[in-house]
C-alpha cells in the first residue's frame, strides 16, 4: 500500500462493490420490483441483471425497460425500485460489509495527509445510510451523488468534475464495473483500478478493452 499512497495524492472511489458489497441488494431489488409490475414468474439471473444493468451505453437501464420490457412509467418505477432497495439495506445492516481492506487501505491514505472522496450513481439518501453505517466513510473529502450531477455515469462527467475541482492532483480511481469503468477511463488524468474478479459478467470484455489494472480486493495492492 506504500507505494500507490506515495504515488497519488488523490484516491476516488465508487460506491457500490467499491467500497461496499451491495450490489447483490440492488439485483434483489430490480428483481422484486419488476416482479410487482410484471408478475411473479418473471425472474433474471445475476449474469443477466449484470449484462443488463451494467453498460457502457448511456440509459441502457431505461432503454432495458422501455424498449424490451415495454415498462412506460420510467420515473415512478426508479422510485420504486430505489424505495425497495433502501428497505432491503435497512433489513439486511448487520449482512454490509466494506470490501476487504478498504479501512485499512483508508486508514493509510488519511495517515499519510492524503484525500480520499467518493464518486457514485447512487441518490443522497442511499450514500446517507451508508455514512451512518461506516465511521470511516464520514472522513471522504467529499462526496458526489446523483443529484449533483447532470448525466450519470457510464458519462465520464462525475469524473471530469472531480478533476477540474481538484487541479494540481495526481489521481486514482477505483471502480467495480464496466459502468464505471467506461466512465473513470474516458478522464485520461486518472490512473484506473478495477476492482471485481473474473466471476463478473463484463471482466474479459474490460480486460481486452480498457487500460486498467486489476485487483479483487485492496489486500493486494
Amino acid at each position: 500500500m506504500d507505494k500507490i499512497i506515495n504515488d497519488f495524492d488523490l484516491f476516488i472511489f465508487d460506491l457500490d462493490d467499491t467500497i461496499i458489497k451491495t450490489e447483490k441488494y440492488h439485483y434483489e431489488a430490480w428483481l422484486l420490483t419488476l416482479k410487482y409490475i410484471i408478475g411473479e414468474d418473471f425472474y433474471i439471473d445475476y449474469n443477466f441483471f449484470c449484462s443488463k444493468f451494467h453498460s457502457m451505453v448511456e440509459n441502457n437501464i431505461k432503454n432495458y425497460l422501455v424498449d424490451e420490457l415495454k415498462i412506460k412509467n420510467y420515473d415512478e418505477i426508479i422510485q420504486y425500485k430505489n424505495d425497495v432497495y433502501l428497505n432491503i439495506i435497512k433489513e439486511n445492516k448487520s449482512k454490509i460489509y466494506l470490501v476487504d481492506g478498504l479501512e485499512v487501505f483508508l486508514n493509510k491514505i488519511l495517515e499519510n495527509d492524503k484525500k480520499f472522496i467518493i464518486v457514485s450513481n447512487s441518490p443522497k439518501a442511499h450514500l446517507d445510510l451508508f455514512l451512518d453505517f461506516f465511521q470511516i466513510l464520514h472522513k471522504s473529502f467529499k462526496t458526489y451523488y446523483r443529484e449533483i450531477l447532470n448525466k450519470k455515469k457510464p458519462n465520464p462527467e462525475c469524473y471530469q468534475k472531480v478533476v477540474t475541482e481538484f487541479p494540481n492532483k495526481k489521481f486514482v480511481g477505483f471502480e467495480d464495473s464496466i459502468t464505471g469503468i467506461h466512465s473513470i477511463t474516458q478522464v485520461p488524468e486518472i490512473f484506473v483500478y478495477f476492482i471485481n474478479t473474473e466471476k463478473y459478467y463484463y471482466y474479459k470484455y474490460i480486460m481486452n478493452n480498457y487500460n486498467v489494472k486489476f485487483i479483487n480486493n485492496y489486500l493486494e495492492i
